[in-house]
């Protein structure tokens, strides 16, 4: 099932499968509104976090497509928290594959669930602003950092 959100910073287009939540992308589509209670569960988490009432998800999550390395990251990237700030070589050393940054930054770039699996939350390691679904959208991820914590650091 689909559903929309109307953020601050666009519209959101989250998917939901069995109750979890399996994909999660800004989006141009116009709004339609569904009442369900999964969609609801969604859009009152999407409220908290953008009125910042709160900085944790508890939303059950699903990554359904992915390599087993790149679910990884992706779960390392979940253990960042709200306002905060990894770098790619971060993530990389965490998850013991130092060597594999460029990969880390892939994964992150393909992140099925962005805002709530925070891959906008990585960055270069000098405070760079790099990628984020690739570069056309790294003002989206200025946008979500200073939302969070206001960020500004500019490269």
């Amino acid at each position: 099932m689909k559903g929309q959100y109307k953020s601050p910073l666009g519209v959101i287009t989250y998917v939901v499968e069995d109750g979890f939540l399996v994909g999660m992308e800004f989006s141009d589509e116009p709004i339609e509104f569904i009442d369900h209670p999964d969609i609801n569960k969604i859009h009152l988490a999407l409220d908290r976090y953008f009125k910042h009432q709160s900085k944790e998800f508890d939303l059950d999550l699903k990554f359904m497509r992915g390599t087993p390395f790149q679910k990884e990251v992706w779960e390392r990237l979940l253990a960042i928290p709200y306002g905060q700030t990894k770098s790619y070589i971060d993530i990389a050393r965490e998850i013991n594959r130092e060597k594999a940054v460029r990969a880390v930054g892939q994964a992150c770039k393909r992140n099925p669930i962005g805002i709530i699996v925070p891959c906008h939350r990585v960055i270069g390691k000098d405070g760079s602003m790099t990628g984020y679904s690739g570069k056309d959208y790294i003002d989206l991820k200025k946008m979500l950092l200073i939302h969070e914590q206001g960020y500004t650091h500019e490269r």
